[in-house]
C-alpha cells in the first residue's frame, strides 16, 4: 500500500479480490461511472436502500470508507 503524505492510501492491491455477486459488480460498476444512488435503483428496478445496502456490503468487502476509495481499490485491481 502506497501512502500520500498525510497516511490516506493512494493505491491499494489487495492480495484477494471478494468474491462479489452479479449486482455488488452491476452496482459496483455504475458507482464507478458516477450515477447516483437514485440513477441505479431506477436502472435496476430496486429500491434506494437496496442500492445502499450494497454499497455498504461493498465498502465492507473491500475494507473502504467512502465510495471514491470503493472506486480507487476496484480499479487498481483492475474490477471496473
Amino acid at each position: 500500500m502506497r501512502h500520500n503524505i498525510g497516511g490516506t492510501p493512494v493505491e491499494r492491491e489487495i492480495g484477494e479480490i471478494p468474491a462479489l455477486t452479479r449486482r455488488e459488480k452491476e452496482i459496483l460498476r455504475r458507482i464507478a461511472d458516477g450515477f447516483t444512488t437514485a440513477q441505479i435503483a431506477e436502472k435496476l428496478f430496486i429500491s434506494p436502500l437496496t442500492v445502499e445496502t450494497h454499497r455498504r456490503n461493498l465498502m465492507q468487502k473491500f475494507q473502504v470508507n467512502n465510495a471514491p476509495s470503493l472506486i480507487r481499490i476496484a480499479t487498481v485491481n483492475n474490477l471496473v
